[in-house]
């Protein structure tokens, strides 16, 4: 009778205590599994160094400014090259004049024959070796040079052969001061440099403009090997950002919205909403990135515990007095601390500049911790309390059946 008594009960408990892994529900393996069935690994216990720096009067001012990389700034020469200049792939036109006829290009006796003294030369491609080919002249180096020079070196050549030459060459086809456009952009292209030096966005409006707004734009140019990265919008807002464009430059437009992650004790994560938010403007401050994930939650969140994560320059850190020397790298992780307890927190807030792909996160208050462990421990009392009335329920049960 007792074994009959005993084995519903022990049917429970065995229940109760086979592994989690394969009686309760999850999305994946768990870590125990993951680390158990490596192959091979690499474990560390060392911890990313930081700087922590506090949001306050006397760093505001450094935070304050968008620090945003200009293209002003990294290409400080605006302006155009002052002339055209010829290049590999060019196509010339000549044009030679004499002062009489019977010269080297015009016939004995002009009446009759063809107007005027001069002639036209098939067009010129200027070759690998950068020259053109001049009847009685040979070979004239063309190659970077402007078309008044070139048509110099012609007269230099014709001086004691023709009768008091002169020279007129002009571009036929650019091959050479073309620009690349490419990337989000509805025509795409290679496209030739007028000689007056075209700006920025007038290239970009040439190759069919951007197809997206502005504000969710990127605008990389490289040229001699540096590349520099610049918000559309910046440069369609300041003027000075338009700068010229050299031959040769590439321009590639890309779509990719600032963002920010917001994590931690705010009203969107307790809504359900996505923790990665579109700036939606060209500068965004961190006042309005809190108002954008909902504000801080009321009954989780610890207002003198805000911070924002970014990886910042040495030389920048180093402007707050930070011994930098620790740090191997030059990109250094560095978070930010601020506190919205103190009254004038909301207005250092609303001064410190958002990056995208900054991390914003907001820290639970401490009671908080200590309601968590008040709901574990009521949850745990409540199974306990679920399990020993299912217990009674069986030996009264078994008894009955007896």
């Amino acid at each position: 009778m007792l074994k009959r008594f005993t084995s519903p009960v022990f049917a429970i408990l065995v229940a109760a205590l086979l592994p989690a892994c394969s009686v309760l529900p999850g999305t994946g393996p768990t870590s125990d599994a993951v680390q158990g069935n490596a192959t091979a690994g690499l474990r560390s216990t060392t911890a990313l160094p930081y700087a922590l720096i506090d949001v306050s009067a006397d760093t505001i001012g450094f935070l304050s400014q968008p620090n945003l990389i200009t293209f002003q700034g990294e290409f400080p020469d605006k302006r155009p090259k002052p002339q055209q200049v010829a290049g590999v792939g060019d196509v010339l036109n000549v044009s030679i004049f004499e002062a009489a006829p019977g010269g080297l290009f015009t016939p004995a006796t002009a009446a009759g024959a063809r107007p005027g003294n001069f002639v036209d030369l098939p067009p010129q491609a200027v070759d690998q070796k950068g020259s053109i080919y001049v009847p009685y002249a040979g070979e004239i180096p063309a190659a970077a040079r402007t078309l008044p020079e070139i048509q110099q070196a012609i007269v230099a050549r014709l001086r004691n052969r023709a009768i008091e030459p002169q020279v007129v060459v002009s571009l036929n086809q650019q091959h050479s001061s073309v620009v690349s456009v490419l990337g989000d952009v509805n025509t795409p292209g290679v496209l030739a440099l007028n000689s007056v030096g075209e700006r920025l966005l007038a290239l970009i409006a040439r190759a069919g403009g951007p197809k997206f707004e502005a504000v969710e734009s990127y605008v990389t140019l490289q040229r001699d090997g540096k590349k520099v990265r610049v918000l559309l919008s910046r440069v369609v807002h300041d003027p000075n950002e338009n700068i010229f464009i050299r031959p040769n430059d590439v321009i590639f437009i890309t779509r990719e919205a600032p963002t920010f992650t917001a994590l931690g004790a705010l009203n969107q994560n307790v809504f359900g909403f996505n923790s990665e938010i579109a700036f939606d403007v060209e500068t965004l401050t961190l006042a309005q990135a809190i108002g954008k994930a909902g504000g801080l939650n009321d009954n989780q969140s610890d207002p003198a515990e805000v911070f924002v994560y970014r990886y910042e320059d040495r030389r920048f850190v180093e402007k707050f007095g930070v011994d930098t020397k620790r740090f191997v790298y030059d990109r250094i992780p560095t978070i930010y601390h601020l506190n919205f307890r103190d009254p004038s927190g909301m207005l250092l807030a609303a001064g410190f500049q958002m990056h995208t792909k900054d991390v914003m996160y907001v820290a639970n208050a401490k009671v908080v911790d200590y309601y968590k462990l008040l709901g574990l421990i009521n949850n745990t009392a409540n199974a306990v309390n679920n399990t020993a009335t299912a217990v009674t329920g069986v030996n009264t049960a078994e008894k009955l059946r007896w």
